[in-house]
């Protein structure tokens, strides 16, 4: 029997590459053990919302926000879901919900212990960010590019999580780290964005979006976020 991280690590994959049933059918495994992870429930509520199933995926999202009511891609979820169900008043709600809102590096460790170190670090990340224990995995994810600062990968996620835990420029600083590293980077660009309009910054936010659809222009969150930020902004005008 395959464990509970064994399952999320290969949700997780087949749901970044698309396999939405390959997905889901591993992610309802680790819900039907009785885990509870928050980004289980977002992934779970993005498929639903693919596939038509609007009422289950809003309550997937809620089930995220339950578990986690910080989580800014479930609340950016939800709204979207809501926006695209004309329920612009509870769209608008969370929208102003996300308005609101060193070790030393052990010396001489041959190259490849150094990759293995850093993923071990970060997939322990990956578990704190998982049950909201932000600053716990922020540490992680810094001990891991202790061991390969240029892991563009690993500083995406320490970005999201600081801006998770709160701490939204300290996390811009990260994203655009990463954007620096690599240019072409169409998901820094969308968490870069996430993270302006959290801030309330929707301009920037919207340029963010605009230049991910650029690089990548099938991204499947770039575009519904730049909808729902153009139809925030034009409510607030008015």
């Amino acid at each position: 029997m395959q464990t509970v991280q064994e399952l999320v690590t290969k949700g997780k994959y087949c749901f970044e590459n698309k396999e939405y049933s390959n997905a889901e059918a591993l992610l309802k495994q680790v819900v039907s053990r009785g885990v509870e992870y928050a980004d289980v429930f977002n992934m779970l509520g993005v498929i639903a919302h693919t596939e038509g199933k609007f009422q289950q995926a809003i309550e997937f999202f809620e089930k995220a926000l339950k578990r986690n009511p910080h989580y800014t891609e479930a609340l950016l979820n939800l709204a979207v879901l809501y926006n695209d169900l004309g329920k612009y008043a509870e769209a608008k709600k969370l929208y102003g919900k996300l308005r609101k809102g060193k070790e030393n590096t052990p010396k001489k460790i041959e190259p490849v212990l150094q990759g293995k170190l850093s993923n071990l670090h970060a997939d322990i990340g990956d578990i704190y960010r998982n049950i909201g224990l932000y600053t716990h995995a922020v540490q992680e994810y810094q001990k891991a590019l202790e061991h390969n600062p240029t892991y563009a990968d690993i500083r995406l996620k320490l970005g999201v999580a600081l801006r998770d835990a709160g701490e939204l420029a300290t996390a811009i600083s990260e994203l655009k780290s990463v954007i620096k590293q690599e240019a072409k980077y169409a998901d820094a660009h969308v968490q870069l964005g996430i993270t302006y309009y959290a801030m309330g910054k929707a301009t920037d936010a919207q340029k963010a979006w605009q230049h991910a659809l650029k690089l990548a222009p099938n991204h499947p969150y770039a575009d519904m976020y730049l909808r729902l930020s153009d139809n925030g902004t034009s409510k607030t005008k008015k």
